[in-house]
C-alpha cells in the first residue's frame, strides 16, 4: 500500500462518523472591537464526499489578512491536521507530526489528504464573496438577495442558509463542488474582528 493511501485510509477512520448535521446549540458569535474587518474565525462541521465515500469532521478556520491557520479535527476534537498559508507556501502538519509544504495548497492537499481544499479562494467564498483577481467570477443571487451561486477557479459554491453577525450577513451552510468531489460546511461559529475606528 502506498504512503498516500495508508494516510488516506487513516484519515478516513480518524473521520468516520454521521455524515448528517447533528442538532448543535443556539450559535454564540462574536465580535470584537470596531471598524474595518481585519481578520475572522469560524468553527463547524465538514463533509467530504467522493466516489469512494463520505468523510466527516470538525473544522476551525482562522484567517487575518492574508494568513490562513486551518485545523480539521475528527468528529470527536482530535487533531487530525494543520494547515498554515501565507501568499507563498503552504505547511501542513499532521497529527504524527509529519510535515509537508509546497507552493499550491489544492495541490498539497489532494497529495497528502486525498482531496483538494481551496485555500486560496475559500476565506472569500465562505463570506460570499468572489475572490478578487479572477474576471471570470460568477455570482448567482437568490431570491433573498444574498448569493445562491457562485463559480470560480473550477469550483461551484451553493450557499444554504445565512445569518446576520456583527451587522453583517454571512453563510450557515454552504457546499463546494468540482468534479467529483464535494466539500460540504455548517458553520456553527463566526467571530470578526475588527480594528480600532
Amino acid at each position: 500500500m502506498k504512503a498516500s493511501q495508508a494516510l488516506l485510509a487513516a484519515l478516513v477512520f480518524l473521520l468516520a462518523g454521521c455524515a448528517s448535521w447533528s442538532p448543535t446549540s443556539p450559535p454564540a458569535d462574536q465580535v470584537t472591537g470596531h471598524g474595518a474587518l481585519r481578520g475572522f474565525r469560524f468553527s463547524g462541521r465538514l463533509a467530504v464526499q467522493q466516489p469512494e465515500g463520505t468523510d466527516t469532521g470538525k473544522i476551525e478556520w482562522s484567517s487575518h489578512g492574508t494568513q490562513v491557520h486551518v485545523d480539521l479535527l475528527s468528529p470527536f476534537g482530535s487533531t487530525v491536521a494543520q494547515l498554515d498559508q501565507t501568499p507563498q507556501h503552504v505547511h501542513l502538519l499532521l497529527s504524527d507530526q509529519r510535515e509537508y509544504s509546497a507552493p499550491d495548497a489544492e495541490q498539497l492537499t489532494e497529495s497528502v489528504l486525498g482531496y483538494a481544499l481551496p485555500l486560496d479562494g475559500l476565506p472569500w467564498w465562505v463570506r460570499g464573496r468572489a475572490a478578487p483577481g479572477d474576471g471570470t467570477a460568477r455570482l448567482i443571487p437568490g431570491q433573498d438577495g444574498h448569493p445562491e451561486q457562485l463559480v470560480q477557479a473550477g469550483w461551484l459554491v451553493r450557499y444554504g442558509a445565512w445569518r446576520s453577525v456583527g451587522g453583517e450577513v454571512l453563510p450557515v451552510a454552504l457546499s463546494l463542488q468540482r468534479e467529483s468531489l464535494t466539500i460540504r460546511l455548517h458553520i456553527d461559529q463566526w467571530t470578526l474582528e475588527r480594528g480600532s475606528e
